[in-house]
């Protein structure tokens, strides 16, 4: 129970910010962040992920997310997100459809500029938990629909990748009550990734993404993985005063992925109390490979 109410202790009586469910498996659901990336990866790309923060805790915080995206005639590509994140007494359900045009440079260098229409469906439901008084004004059930849009672009080349984004560019209010301060926040997304080959079958793949919302403290993840013959990556990633994350994924064929994160805490009060997090991500791919990703294949069976 004492662990209970320290993770309870945590929540902030004035809620003033909200952060974006946030995986460790960014790279493979990149358009929940930026709707620049739906179209990149060819056509009809399913990706499913099912993440579980703080697993020994009962109703710890838990997310799904779902995407799909496909390249369209005329440099047009399409989306659709779900993500759905469960965090103690908050229920949170985010649905968007992405929307991405593409200029061509050349077969291996690619700019996306992207557009995300959707909206963030919340709900909120304290009764469950312990007041220190007999009356709290602020103990009261949310529950609302708020419609946002954001923004995007990417670049991508044979060797590197380059992204930029704002997901959500409107805070509205989560209740009209003016006690209730809780918002959804607006965060800026910059990321970078490259691929520095060591021989023929051995490829480093350093990546760096920085994030910061509104009221929030920025947050950076770095990190690196071996690639072995495009069939096998692993690596690890730090996030800044946060999460150690120790990654892996295996493609099975042109077609199916799987990839696993495991997390573990570096704050001293969350290490002490040996909470993890694990992270399961299935990518499915259909049709044909994009124009850089076809470049990859070729130049691995060279």
């Amino acid at each position: 129970m004492k662990k209970y109410l320290f993770l309870l202790s945590l929540i902030p009586y004035w809620l003033i910010a909200q952060q974006d469910a946030y995986l460790s498996n960014y790279q493979y659901q990149m358009s929940l962040i930026n709707p620049a990336y739906v179209g990149s990866e060819g056509q009809h790309s399913f990706v499913f992920t099912s993440r579980n923060q703080w697993a020994k805790i009962e109703d710890s915080p838990k997310t799904i997310a779902f995407t799909y995206s496909t390249e369209r005639g005329k440099n047009v590509g399409l989306g659709l997100s779900v993500v759905s994140d469960q965090i103690f007494v908050e229920k949170q359900t985010q649905v968007n459809i992405d929307f991405s045009y593409k200029l061509t440079f050349s077969n291996t260098s690619l700019l996306y500029f992207g557009i995300k229409a959707g909206g963030n469906s919340y709900r909120s439901d304290p009764e469950g938990l312990n007041s220190y008084t007999a009356f709290d004004p602020l103990k009261k059930a949310l529950s609302r629909f708020n419609p946002n849009i954001g923004i995007g672009t990417y670049f991508k080349s044979e060797t590197f990748w380059i992204s930029a984004s704002m997901p959500r560019l409107f805070e509205p209010k989560r209740d009209d009550d003016v006690l209730v301060m809780a918002r959804d926040r607006t965060h800026l997304y910059l990321g970078a990734g490259a691929s520095f080959p060591v021989n023929e079958k051995l490829e480093l793949l350093p990546t760096l993404i920085y994030r910061k919302g509104k009221g929030i403290d920025a947050v950076s993840d770095i990190g690196i993985k071996a690639a072995y013959m495009n069939k096998f990556e692993g690596g690890f990633a730090y996030r800044t005063n946060s999460i150690w994350s120790i990654q892996a994924s295996f493609h099975v064929n042109n077609s199916l992925s799987i990839g696993y994160a495991y997390d573990t805490y570096l704050e001293n009060q969350l290490s002490g109390l040996n909470l993890k997090a694990h992270e399961l991500v299935v990518r499915f791919k259909l049709g044909d490979a994009s124009p850089a990703e076809q470049q990859e294949v070729e130049s691995v069976d060279e």
